[in-house]
């Protein structure tokens, strides 16, 4: 569809509709889900064939997504969830209800309600109000004896200065867990995300970059953690033991959190494809960043070295309410993803100050589609849709 031929059918939409800010279907949605076509048969063979739970599927994804991201398969955990991503790296630190853990508040709650669950305290630090990501000035204020781990989300593909952050802790014995839910496929001095902090954490839902239906990915810097997160995985029974795995002894209690092997055929088929998809990705970002030119829109920084993968695209706006009318009455749909953790009634006990970065964030920004989905004549037309805002 072309520029011209998108803007005359909303023109005409508008002119259909009394209330001027109701549209039928966003031309262009926020997110979408692709679909393989060489999906259906193989899921129907393996139904056929009764390999429907965790088995070479799975042990296939597992090793296909190490080899797509330049990783070592050995330090690759899949399981079913970003959420029990998270979830086994806590757990394979030991953490003690006497630790603190620094997160960041501006996230979905998944990256901390495991450690909720688990009696863990929450240091919320706050954001950069220009990247959605740590403010590392005010991670320093918080670190204490008790301080084990910093959990850092790459905000909407934009990577966290991973790099930087490893200097503030260098020589104390605190681990840095990576939420990269958004950042599939980002860089930081061109390595993939994933080679940089302790434990890195991928999800695999439906409106990720890719998706198995549901899935994630833990990524261990040791060898050592990802073996015990596999036990974790499964009842802390190991699915490598020969003969009937039942008779094993369970030394550590586990979870039930691997992927089974209908959704990891869907995981494989999108690894296929998944390359050409975080480019368009990018292009589409890289275009919005050269291209937006409004004074009343803030762009997000991006430090040197860094490469997004663009997941959605966050901007920073004057008027949040009168632009997302703006935007999706022009047929694009624009709006929040995450909220702030601390409005939730579980995490209020854990805000411990004021957190001005949060609040600047969290009241400007919106996000406005660049997926694989927008074809360039219809990124051009989002460029200019966001500058025509008065």
């Amino acid at each position: 569809m072309s520029y011209k031929q998108n803007n005359l059918e909303i023109e005409q939409l508008k002119m259909k509709t009394k209330d001027k800010f109701s549209i039928p279907k966003f031309k262009f949605p926020l997110f979408k889900v692709y679909c393989p076509r060489s999906i259906g048969k193989k899921i129907e063979n393996a139904m056929k064939s009764g390999e429907v739970s965790e088995g070479r599927f799975s042990q296939k994804f597992e090793k296909d997504f190490s080899k797509a991201f330049n990783l070592n398969d050995k330090k690759c955990v899949l399981v079913n969830s970003g959420t029990s991503a998270l979830t086994l790296a806590y757990r394979v630190m030991n953490l003690k209800e006497s630790d603190e853990v620094i997160s960041s508040p501006m996230t979905c709650p998944a990256t901390n309600e495991p450690l909720f669950n688990s009696k863990i305290k929450v240091k919320f630090a706050d954001i950069d109000k220009n990247t959605g990501n740590l403010n590392l000035e005010h991670v320093k204020k918080l670190i204490n004896k008790r301080t084990r781990a910093i959990v850092t989300v790459h905000w909407a593909g934009q990577p966290s200065d991973i790099i930087k952050l490893r200097k503030i802790i260098k020589n104390k014995n605190i681990k840095i867990i990576e939420d990269a839910a958004h950042a599939l496929g980002a860089k930081i001095n061109n390595k993939y995300i994933g080679h940089h902090g302790d434990f890195i954490c991928f999800s695999f839902q439906a409106i990720k970059h890719m998706t198995s239906g549901d899935g994630g990915m833990l990524v261990c810097k040791k060898i050592s953690d990802a073996n015990l997160a596999k036990k974790l995985r499964w009842f802390g029974i190991s699915r490598d033991f020969i003969g009937n795995k039942w008779k094993q002894d369970i030394k550590v209690s586990g979870y039930k959190f691997h992927l089974n092997n209908l959704s990891s055929i869907i995981g494989i088929e999108q690894l296929k494809t998944i390359k050409s998809k975080i480019n368009i990705h990018k292009y589409n970002g890289l275009y919005l960043d050269k291209n937006i030119k409004n004074e009343k829109i803030k762009l997000i920084t991006r430090f040197e070295g860094s490469e997004s993968s663009y997941w959605i695209y966050s901007i920073l706006v004057d008027n949040k309410n009168k632009f997302r009318k703006y935007m999706n009455f022009n047929g694009i749909r624009c709006d929040e993803v995450s909220f702030r953790n601390d409005r939730y009634t579980i995490f209020k006990k854990y805000k411990v100050s004021p957190l001005p970065g949060t609040d600047f964030f969290d009241k400007h920004m919106l996000n406005v589609p660049v997926g694989w989905w927008i074809n360039r004549n219809q990124i051009s037309y989002i460029a200019q849709k966001i500058n025509e805002y008065k």
